[in-house]
């Protein structure tokens, strides 16, 4: 995320975007914490390749959250822009 956030800030010039784009994104990462297991495992076989089995995606803005729930945990896999998933 500092690349994304250095990305915005520096090549777009657009700091401010660039704060409030990471803190959107960050929180839609923290309400996982409430919801990670009522989205269903990803059935795109890209994603699977990417991440392993058990990947499940939630998008915010443009990127995709890809994470998967190890007992209690969620763990975050890749975020990455959602035109990159074929």
């Amino acid at each position: 995320m500092i690349k994304l956030e250095s990305y915005i800030s520096n090549k777009l010039k657009a700091p401010d975007t660039a704060s409030n784009y990471i803190k959107g994104l960050t929180t839609s990462i923290n309400k996982l914490a409430f919801y990670a297991d009522s989205i269903a495992v990803s059935q795109s076989a890209y994603i699977q390749f990417l991440c392993g089995e058990g990947v499940r995606r939630v998008n915010y803005k443009k990127m995709a959250i890809l994470y998967v729930i190890y007992e209690d945990f969620v763990h975050i896999k890749r975020v990455i822009p959602g035109s990159l998933i074929r």
